[in-house]
């Protein structure tokens, strides 16, 4: 039961971090003078705005934390808790790369979504780390025997 309400746990921050980022993407670009001048240069923070950049953006703000939040649910322990664990330092690193960088222009709800996003992240990254045990949660070690003595023992 308690790996159930931990995989809930860190599912719904992925779902958070997803819509968070939707959100500051939102702050960011959509203001009319911001989106006039993207629109008029066909740049966007000095890269060309096209259908590579469209997509990448969608997958990464998007996709990857909604596929996160599923693959929470249904991955096994291991797998699950480095997936967790390895995604959530390269949010949490993105975010703070970004607050780092954008923080000399004045961001003032951008950086308030900013920091909570490198919240969301820290939290996915604790919650890997400190992920129950199978023997915390009753279910012997999953992986196979080693030998056919234990095997015959009957230890596995």
């Amino acid at each position: 039961m308690e790996l159930l309400a931990w995989k809930f746990r860190v599912s719904t921050l992925w779902i958070f971090l997803g819509v968070g980022m939707l959100a500051g993407m939102f702050a960011v670009v959509m203001p009319s003078d911001v989106l006039g001048g993207y629109i008029a240069t066909g740049e966007f923070e000095g890269e060309k705005i096209d259908a590579t950049l469209l997509a990448s953006m969608v997958m990464l703000f998007c996709l990857l934390p909604l596929a996160m939040a599923f693959l929470t649910l249904v991955l096994r322990d291991p797998v699950n808790r480095y997936a967790n664990a390895i995604l959530g330092v390269v949010a949490t690193a993105m975010w703070a790369w970004d607050l780092a960088e954008h923080s000399s222009t004045g961001l003032e709800v951008g950086a308030l979504i900013t920091v909570t996003l490198i919240i969301a992240g820290l939290l996915i990254v604790w919650h890997a780390w400190k992920w129950p045990k199978p023997a915390e949660q009753g279910l012997r070690d999953r992986r196979p025997a080693s030998g056919p003595e234990q095997r015959a023992a009957g230890t596995v």
